[in-house]
């Protein structure tokens, strides 16, 4: 049986998802950084080399500041 939800007013919303960037090519600069290229398969941005503190923060890839912008409000230029 499944119970109501007693306290659902006091709950805050959830945030917008953020359109993330996935990287498009990589490597490592010196024995700890890694460098990666993104690309954002939404709008097609992509970015400059960033430089990342590990393999797993690669993978997880960058918000696009483009996407992000119009979804937030802002004034994106895309």
């Amino acid at each position: 049986m499944a119970y109501p939800d007693m306290f659902a007013e006091l709950k805050p919303p959830r945030a917008k998802p953020r359109v993330m960037m996935h990287a498009i090519d990589s490597g490592s600069r010196g024995p700890t950084d890694v460098i990666a290229l993104f690309e954002c398969s939404k709008c097609g941005h992509k970015s400059d080399w960033l430089i990342c503190a590990n393999w797993t923060e690669m993978e997880r890839g960058e918000p696009c500041p483009k996407c992000n912008a119009r979804t937030d409000g802002g004034s994106g230029n895309g």
